[in-house]
């Protein structure tokens, strides 16, 4: 059998598969709003003004290295 080669890595596969209650997580969900913003997708008023002051490329990083550390750790586990 083939190694997985590591340019096939999907890290949000990973995460959902590893990170606890991915599904009603607020954090996943603000990295979501974070990601959709970023990509100048829609995001509705009240998520607008949450974020409005931030810098969404920053938060979103140090948010997603928290969660795929969480996953990471759930794995190892």
């Amino acid at each position: 059998m083939e190694a997985p080669k590591r340019d096939n890595f999907c890290y949000w596969t990973f995460i959902e598969k590893y990170y606890p209650k991915y599904y009603s997580c607020d954090n996943i969900l603000l990295s979501d709003i974070l990601n959709r913003k970023l990509q100048g997708e829609e995001v509705c008023e009240e998520d607008e003004e949450m974020i409005k002051d931030w810098d969404v490329k920053a938060e979103l990083v140090e948010l997603d290295k928290k969660i795929f550390l969480k996953a990471l750790s759930n794995f190892l586990k």
